[in-house]
């Protein structure tokens, strides 16, 4: 018996060689590497976009349906005229007196070279610091008989700046502007 013993007594059992594992910091750290370099990527490729296209937001308008004007220290806002073509139009948008001082402000078609007579106007006051509704001020011009969707050249006059001309839409009384309908004339 003694001597089967000896027999075991300089063998071992085979051993499996075992890897360790990674260990999890080992792992966040190659997931970290690997979301940043894709991240990185994400950006090269979506930038050039902006190459070929630019910002929407960067080129200026007026979002509105009439147009602006500035004379001195007036302030004309959404200007436009509502009527069907037929001669009689209300003035349409604000006005605002930026300064200190009261100034008159008057509206009216520009003047034809070839006509005999200027034509006629509204015309309105304002108080320092102070912005009126033009159609709630009854402002109208007669004979124009651009068609809606036309553009009227306009002068506008201010008593403390000066003088402009602008190009103003024709608008339909409809929708928004429904409401904005010339004053009933005396027969």
């Amino acid at each position: 018996m003694h001597g089967s013993d000896e027999s075991y007594a300089g063998r071992l059992s085979p051993v499996k060689r075992r890897y360790p594992a990674l260990t999890p910091a080992r792992r966040s750290s190659t997931r970290r590497v690997s979301t940043v370099l894709a991240g990185v990527a994400l950006a090269v490729v979506t930038t050039g976009c902006q190459v070929n296209s630019p910002v929407q937001t960067n080129t200026p308008y007026v979002p509105a349906d009439g147009v602006p004007a500035d004379v001195g220290e007036l302030a004309v806002r959404d200007l436009a005229l509502v009527g069907d073509g037929s001669g009689t139009v209300v003035i349409s948008g604000s006005a605002i007196n930026l300064g200190e001082q009261d100034m008159t402000v008057q509206i009216a078609p520009q003047a034809d070279p070839n006509a005999t007579s200027a034509p006629s106007g509204s015309e309105v006051q304002l108080g320092p610091r102070e912005q009126v509704n033009l159609a709630g001020k009854g402002l109208q011009l007669t004979d124009v008989k651009t068609k809606p969707g036309g553009l009227v050249p306009v002068t506008i006059t201010s008593s403390a700046g000066g003088t402009t001309v602008v190009k103003v839409p024709v608008l339909t009384a409809s929708g928004y502007y429904a409401t904005v309908t010339p004053a009933p004339t005396g027969s």
